[in-house]
């Protein structure tokens, strides 16, 4: 298991588009990617979950990763994340 914390820099915060696009690469590993914000859970490769958690800017995020190619998931994620979030 790996975490990674994140803030959120994008001004609009995780919205429908970033949402989707987190959503749509995460689910090409195998690991299971988990959010976790002040609101709750979201599991990452569920773009819905990803929304319902309204994370804005500025707020903290933690990401966690686990499976076999949990090394390429978070290192994929901290790239994205400075990006696109």
């Amino acid at each position: 298991m790996i975490s990674y914390e994140y803030i959120v820099s994008d001004k609009q915060g995780l919205h429908a588009i970033n949402a989707l696009r987190l959503s749509k690469a995460a689910s090409e590993y195998e690991s299971r990617i988990t959010l976790k914000s002040r609101k709750g859970t979201a599991d990452c490769k569920n773009v819905l979950s990803l929304i319902s958690l309204g994370a804005r800017h500025g707020e903290c995020l933690e990401f966690i990763v686990e499976g076999q190619d949990e090394i390429k998931a978070i290192d994929f994620l901290k790239e994205f994340l400075q990006t696109n979030l």
